[in-house]
């Protein structure tokens, strides 16, 4: 409750209020201000109510602080923003999927589905459990860090840093196997303008052998970037956030 007197005196300062003045809207000493203040006694939850009517905030300015509405609010902005890219690009490869497979099997270039399906998408799930994670902060105060105990905060962070490395080595497999693709992709199209007429049959064993090997690491790269969607929320809620300074 110490933080708490912390916000009260902050506030009553910004309303340029001083103690006697608050004290005489809340009808008691100025003395029982200072203990509030000082965090030598306890406001209960109906002083806090009143505190708050007199003072003209909300109750969670004067327990959490009045710079938390600031940076809620922003977070809101970020999750929305957040969610509402991860959905456009969800539907985005949902409706190039079939097209990128007409074309694959087509002219035998697969680059372009594979890009969507073990690229694109392994990515676009961890932004959007991301999303999910920072919206459940943000309008449900969703945060598993919040209130506990040093000790489960540093294994929380530890999980943190364990879920940081794990996406690290995702993305970059992901963007390997993105530039890998499109280095086939490159080379069939060569193939093509050299021969009149493009036959796959002619395309030498050793790339074909290239070929299936990287679409086995890519449906590896795509098992591990399903969990894209968790380890984007695990991301974001074990994040913990150093307090804001008084």
């Amino acid at each position: 409750m110490a933080e708490v007197g912390k916000h009260i005196r902050k506030i009553r300062k910004e309303k340029n209020l001083t103690q006697d003045e608050l004290a005489e809207r809340l009808h008691c000493t100025r003395q029982t201000v200072s203990n509030y203040e000082t965090g030598k006694s306890e406001p209960d939850i109906s002083l806090l109510i009143e505190l708050a009517g007199v003072l003209e905030v909300e109750i969670n300015d004067l327990i959490y602080g009045p710079k938390k509405k600031e940076n809620n609010q922003r977070q809101k902005i970020g999750a929305v923003a957040t969610l509402v890219t991860a959905g456009v690009l969800l539907a985005a490869i949902r409706i190039l999927q079939p097209f990128a497979q007409e074309y694959g099997y087509h002219y035998f270039e697969m680059a372009p589905a594979m890009l969507l399906q073990y690229v694109l998408k392994p990515l676009t799930l961890a932004l959007l459990g991301w999303g999910i994670a920072e919206a459940g902060k943000a309008f449900a105060d969703i945060c598993i860090w919040k209130n506990r105990q040093q000790r489960t905060i540093r294994i929380i962070r530890i999980c943190y840093y364990v879920t940081a490395v794990i996406l690290a080595v995702s993305v970059v497999m992901a963007l390997c196997t993105a530039a890998e693709l499109m280095y086939v992709w490159w080379k069939t199209s060569q193939m093509k303008e050299l021969q009149e007429s493009f036959d796959y049959t002619t395309i030498s064993l050793g790339i074909q052998d290239w070929v299936i090997s990287r679409y086995m690491r890519a449906i590896v790269i795509n098992r591990l970037g399903g969990a894209g969607l968790f380890l984007g929320m695990a991301l974001s809620l074990c994040k913990v956030k150093q307090p804001d300074p008084e």
